[in-house]
This record gives C-alpha cells, structure tokens and sequence, in this order.
C-alpha cells in the first residue's frame, strides 16, 4: 500500500521489482491511484486469502494529504485482512509485524552523511552501507486477532505484546491453586479409601455377627436340650395316654360320641403344643443376617420365657412380668432380639445359683418412652463383682467357671445393630439389672 506522488511512484517500482518472480502466483492491488474512502472499501472486501503491506499513504489520488497513522487505524478497523507493515512506527500500531526497518538507524546513518558533506568530503566520494530490514517482529495481539499460530513465523522472530496469561500474571495464585487440588484430590483418594475400607469393614463386622450370634444361639440350645426334651415329653405323652385310652373304649364298645371328641380334641391340642415347640426352636437355630421388621417386644419377651421355662421350674426360680400396657413395637429382628433377651435371662439365672431357692426372683419389665423402648432383666443374686464393672462387655470377660465370656459382647452386637444401647448396675437393695434401651419403630 503506496500513495499518490512522487513517493508512491517510487515505492511501487521497487516493489514491482522485487515482487516479480511473485506474478504468477500472487495477484497485487496497488493503492497509489486510489482515494482514502476508496481505499476503506477495497480491504474491506477483500477476497479470502488476501494480506496487506503498508508501507506509507501520505497522499491520495485526488492529492489530498493525510497522516500516515490516521490512515493506518482507519484500513486496521475496516479491513477483513491481516495488515503488515516494514517500519518500526507502525509496529504496534495496528499491523501483524514483518522485518522491520528502523527508522531512528536511517536518520543516524543520514545525519552521518550530512555531516560528513558539510566538513568538505565529495559525496561523490562517499559510500554509504544501504540500511537492511531488522529482526523479525509481531504483534501478538494482532497474531490472534487473526489466528495466526506463532509456529507459521519466520524463525528467530520476536513477538511482542502477547496478551497477558493467567501463569504470567498470576503464577503465584496459579500455584497455590495446583496445590490445594492436588492436596484436595489426595485427600478425596484418600477418604474414597476409608470410605471404601469402612464398607468393607461393615460387611466383614455383619458376617461374623451372623456367625457368632449363630454360635451362641447353638450354645444356648445345647444348653437348654433338657428343656426341649421335658416341653415335648409332656404334649407327646399326653397324646399317647389318650390315644391308649381311646383305644382301650373302641376295645370295649364302651365308647360314647362325646368322649370321643374330647378324647380327638386334646389329643389335636397336645400336638398343636407340640409343633409349637419344634417350630419355636428350630427358628431359634435357623442362621440368619439381621433383617428388620415391625415386632412386638412383648411378643419375644414371651417367646423368651417359653424357651427357658422348664429350666427355670427346674431352678426354683420365679418370673415376673411388669410389661407396659400400651403397645411396645419397635423395628428389628424377632430372632437376633429374642436371642439377647434369653441370653440375659439365662445369665441371670446363673446368678441365682448361691440364692436361696425362696428368694430366687427374675423380673423382666417394658416401658414405652416418648422415643424409645425400655427393656431390663433384673435378678436377686450376689450383684456384679466390681472388678468386671468396666470390662462387662469385653469379648472372654466372664464371672462363670464354665462361661466363654462372648454372650454379652454378642448381646450389645446386636444391640448396637439395631441403633440401641445396653447398660448394666448394681440393684440398691441385691442383684443386677441389665437393661436395653431400642428405638421405637418408625410406625410409632
């Protein structure tokens, strides 16, 4: 881009020149016979592909007189192509960059040669170095303005002005902020981890529970086998002496209608009871994980009592019952539940066993609370020794000869499995009371 004049002409035959081996691949539009609006609306439509060089445009075809930076930012906001340019006002100022001559050079090298003229040298004489385009420079504005990667430039160009970068002007912000992710993640993995373990600790914590409170339930069984044998001793000899009886009638045709019914009546009675044995332990021995529903604490205090009945008639002990009169429900697991209550019960009839038989007394009481459920076995034995007071629940800590010491710890397993909590004292007057505190179920 060259102006009117003397100047332009000049310009365009040394471009020309030294564009000439450029013809056939390049189509150039010059600017010297254009006028300044004119100029504005050619690189404003300028095909795809195009490039504008400015080199100067200090006058127009009508002879107008501009200044060259004035003209410089007009094309720069009208054109639709890069702008480049060859002197280092420019750059800057508008256009992408180029090989840049330096003015403040060739005003040196031709104040030079005026002084040299002015102390008598001929300049015919005079041999003056022709002044050669600078370093490589762009703009990096411009360079994204128009898209231009930094990897098309000629090599050893500088670029200057890049828009300024987060890690420029921030390096320190940028760090502390790697820093608090990377410390964030590995506490995120880390966390993840334990989360991970934790689960896996549950699961492990649920299983051995199943196993364990299955062990001591077989224990309790065992131990209760006499018990078992006399509950089905008594429904199943019934139901010999009456079939032996109804027998011996039919023998005799001496046998009426209505005592037949009796007869067929009780013998249904008797097996019904039974049945109602079998089915009671076999559940009790039945492994199970812990699978909770609405029960009725009143309903496993029962069963509790029918399976140890027989030992306690066996033991001379006396069972009290003080059970609130308003429902008591709660949501858990009818086994695992009733398996605590005939652990504490069976304990606390071993405690009975220095007492003397007339003062032997279990009492088992319920209380509903305003969120909870209150169930404690209370014995009249020789108390807690205090030495075991604080260990109580400890795996292997027992007070018996014969004991194993896991019982409780089962007992507050399951317990704590159904959000509860269990607690033993020392009674005021004599004995111990144990007692378990349950969450009411959520229908309540």
């Amino acid at each position: 881009m060259v102006g009117y004049g003397d100047i332009g002409r000049f310009w365009r035959q040394e471009l020309e020149t030294g564009f000439t081996r450029f013809q056939r691949r390049v189509t150039f539009v010059w600017s010297d016979e254009m006028t300044v609006p004119g100029l504005l609306r050619r690189v404003a439509s300028l095909p795809g592909r195009s490039a504008i060089v400015f080199i100067t445009f200090s006058v127009d075809a009508q002879g107008g007189a501009y200044a060259d930076e004035q003209v410089l930012n007009d094309i720069r906001s009208r054109a639709n192509a890069p702008l480049f340019g060859a002197f280092s006002p420019w750059f800057g100022h508008g256009i992408v960059g180029g090989s840049m001559m330096y003015l403040g050079d060739l005003a040196r090298s031709t104040a030079d040669v005026a002084a040299r003229i002015l102390d008598g040298e001929s300049p015919a004489s005079l041999r003056v170095a022709p002044q050669i385009a600078g370093q490589p420079m762009f703009d990096g504005r411009e360079l994204r303005r128009w898209g231009i990667p930094e990897s098309r430039l000629p090599p050893g160009s500088v670029v200057q002005f890049r828009p300024p970068s987060l890690w420029s002007e921030h390096k320190l912000a940028v760090l502390t902020a790697i820093a608090a992710l990377l410390l964030q993640s590995v506490l995120i993995t880390r966390l993840l981890y334990e989360h991970r373990a934790r689960q896996r600790a549950e699961l492990d914590s649920r299983r051995n529970l199943a196993l364990a409170a299955d062990a001591n339930r077989r224990e309790t069984i065992s131990a209760l086998t006499t018990s078992i044998g006399h509950e089905l001793g008594q429904p199943l000899s019934a139901i010999m002496h009456n079939a032996q009886a109804l027998q011996i009638m039919v023998t005799a045709n001496g046998v009426a209608p209505d005592t037949t019914g009796e007869i067929l009546a009780d013998i249904q009675a008797e097996a019904v009871l039974a049945t109602q044995v079998i089915d009671r332990h076999r559940t009790m021995l039945r492994s199970r994980q812990l699978q909770k529903k609405p029960i009725d604490v009143h309903a496993v205090i029962d069963e509790c009592l029918a399976l140890v009945a027989h030992d306690m008639r066996a033991r001379q002990i006396e069972a009290t019952l003080d059970l609130s009169s308003t429902p008591c429900v709660v949501d858990g697991d009818r086994v695992l539940l009733g398996q605590v209550l005939v652990n504490l019960v069976r304990n606390a009839m071993d405690a009975l066993t220095e007492t003397p038989p007339a003062r032997r007394r279990i009492t088992i009481r319920c209380a509903v609370r305003a969120a909870d459920v209150e169930v404690s076995v209370c014995d009249t034995g020789p108390g807690l020794p205090a030495e075991v007071m604080a260990t109580l629940f400890t795996p292997f800590v027992t007070t018996k000869t014969n004991g194993l010491g896991v019982g409780l710890t089962i007992a507050r397993t399951i317990v704590e499995a159904h959000g509860g909590t269990i607690d033993a004292r020392e009674n005021l007057d004599e004995g111990a009371t144990f007692t378990v505190t349950l969450p009411l179920g959520a229908g309540k």
